[in-house]
């Protein structure tokens, strides 16, 4: 599996289809053309984002570009999540670093430097039911409350239902949005009557056969499937994190026992996690490894994520596995 395919960072993937769709320039433009209402025509107002390895700069599925002297930071979630802003701002601030010292700008001289103006946004497409937009700000996770005139840092990000009724115009002026919405919900319909690896080739198969962003997918059609993999994989540990966080806190109906309880689940889903990714690059694990994996304790689960997302061979995973184990 390619490198910049592999999970990593908060949620464990790179990259999946939205940010594979985003890497092209007129896909790019597409989006913003929906999100403002213009209709730019040339591919080429856009740069967009990389880190210098070339890997796209954000976390899992973000895809961020440049136009118009805007920087746009946006990523795609199934599950809501309330840190959007503060990674937001991580992602800015890396990429702006980055940025000062490509165009060679003096931070310490008389005149003020101009920076490209952020713009943060978030597209959720996940089952559970949200508001059409909705904003969310950094502030709203200082430990203190302040008011206006006393926040010295604020983020504002826009989150975008795409399941939402109510933002069918914006699905109708983007292909790309339209696009990616009825891939996901085909691969949700399939996945119920059979495996998800071959749901996904059903889902891309009829996108190509019925003009469904047909040249996407026929060009990059093993790194979606490989990606989507990771991205289904994921978002069904979290559902089974959370089921297993509610039933044992409320079985044992005290702090700690609720506190265990959670504890518990959360290094199950880390270890199933874990074994799904090696399964997934290096083809069935040996059952005392699979074993060994899954009755870890979270401490060292935390540590091993990175191994087994990056590891050239399953043995070189193996060695870096139990030299954690070792430290832990």
């Amino acid at each position: 599996m390619p490198e910049e395919f592999l999970p990593k960072g908060n949620r464990e993937v790179v990259s999946d289809v939205f940010s594979m769709l985003l890497e092209y320039q007129k896909n790019a433009l597409d989006v913003y053309n929906a999100l403002n209402g213009s209709d730019y025509k040339d591919p080429n107002l856009v740069q967009i984002v990389r880190l210098k390895s070339g890997i796209s700069l954000s976390v899992r599925n973000d895809a961020s570009f440049l136009i118009l002297d805007g920087a746009y930071f946006s990523e795609h979630q199934s599950t809501h999540n309330p840190n959007s802003p503060l990674r937001e701002l991580f992602y800015f601030t890396d990429w702006l670093k980055i940025w000062v010292r490509k165009n060679d700008l003096n931070l310490y001289g008389s005149s003020l430097v101009r920076i490209p103006t952020p713009h943060f946004l978030v597209f959720y497409n996940g089952e559970e039911k949200r508001p059409p937009v909705e904003t969310m700000y950094l502030s709203r996770a200082f430990s203190q409350p302040v008011t206006d005139e006393e926040k010295d840092l604020e983020v504002r990000c826009v989150q975008y239902n795409l399941n939402a009724e109510e933002n069918g115009e914006l699905l109708e002026r983007s292909e790309t949005l339209r696009g990616y919405v009825i891939f996901v919900n085909k691969i949700r319909k399939h996945r119920k009557e059979m495996e998800l690896g071959r749901a996904i080739d059903q889902a891309m198969d009829e996108c190509i056969s019925e003009g469904v962003l047909a040249w996407f997918f026929e060009e990059r059609k093993d790194e979606v499937r490989k990606s989507m993999v990771l991205d289904f994989t994921w978002e069904r540990q979290m559902e089974l994190i959370a089921k297993d966080e509610f039933a044992n806190g409320k079985a044992e109906g005290k702090a700690e026992g609720k506190a265990e309880g959670k504890a518990e689940g959360k290094a199950e889903g880390k270890a199933e996690m874990v074994v799904s990714l090696l399964k997934l690059r290096f083809g069935e694990l040996p059952e005392e490894l699979r074993e060994e994996i899954l009755s870890e304790k979270a401490e060292v689960l935390n540590n091993i994520l990175e191994p087994a997302a990056n590891a050239k061979s399953l043995e070189e995973f193996q060695e870096r596995y139990h030299q954690v184990k070792y430290l832990t």
